[in-house]
């Protein structure tokens, strides 16, 4: 790998200094440009070499302890089943047990990407209105939760750098999926319950070589007609599909506070989640 000696580091910094107030001329700007190029490979090197070096030490001190018997048969589906179908009450920590997972298969280098991806659909149909931002940008409001879950594990300043990358971790809409083909990837899909049959067509199959899917949601709380996660669910079912797991949680695994476990009862005896 090519490093910028003392001579082109010292060239670099004053045609930096110079560009700050005149116009440099065509061979000094193609020259400053060749330096900073060099530049940023040599930080990327660096930093690739230090995650290499973090990350065995970290894998080797997480640990993820199931508090339930279902946490225990989802992490379980997860390292044995290509796709793992998590449904049931909110609270159960379904979220959390796949992005954990996920963080501690790319520190064990099983993995070489985490794609995140759910579909645009707010609280019971609504919406907060047009937001003139990237597809990407209105994907990370919906997925701060995970992201958050994500960096507990891997840190937020690398969580952020690679979400700027798309290199490590990536979130991608549901519309970009289709054409894709993902290798070596953990794939989770927040809010599955929201996605509709053709899009787990779409993604189901885009799994590649050592790839695995985790699909998360409640279908008590599906807000759209077309219920995506529960066709999943009764097709593998009736059809014996292997390699695919269905775990399905319900109020007694929820591991929130003691009032949302009363909340979520209450909200089944009373006929449900209203969309």
């Amino acid at each position: 790998m090519s490093e910028l000696s003392n001579r082109e580091y010292k060239e670099l910094q004053k045609l930096q200094q110079k560009s700050g107030y005149t116009k440099l001329s065509q061979p000094e700007q193609r020259r400053m440009e060749r330096l900073e190029g060099i530049q940023r490979n040599e930080k990327k090197q660096v930093e690739k070499e230090k995650w290499v070096n973090d990350r065995s030490l970290k894998a080797q001190q997480l640990h993820i302890q199931p508090m339930n018997l279902n946490q225990e048969l989802f992490l379980k589906s997860m390292r044995t089943n290509v796709i793992t179908v998590g449904t049931g009450s909110s609270g159960t920590g379904k979220s959390f047990l796949a992005c954990r997972y996920a963080a501690s298969e790319l520190l064990a280098g099983n993995i070489d990407k985490i794609v995140i991806t759910r579909p645009y659909v707010a609280v019971s149909g609504r919406t907060t209105g047009f937001k003139p931002n990237t597809d990407i940008e209105k994907l990370r409001a919906f997925l701060l939760p995970l992201l958050g879950y994500l960096s507990e594990v891997l840190g937020s300043a690398y969580v952020e750098q690679q979400l700027q990358l798309g290199d490590k971790i990536e979130l991608a809409p549901l519309e970009s999926i289709r054409g894709r083909n993902f290798d070596k990837t953990f794939l989770i899909s927040d809010e599955s319950s929201n996605m509709t049959v053709g899009e787990f067509q779409a993604l189901s199959t885009r799994l590649g070589k050592d790839t695995r899917w985790a699909a998360i949601g409640d279908n008590a709380q599906s807000d759209t007609r077309e219920n995506g996660l529960k066709w999943f669910e009764n097709l593998v079912e009736k059809h014996n599909i292997s390699n695919v797991g269905i775990v399905k949680f319900n109020h007694h695994d929820i591991v929130r506070s003691g009032m949302v476990k009363e909340l979520v009862i209450a909200f089944e005896k009373e006929g449900g989640y209203k969309s």
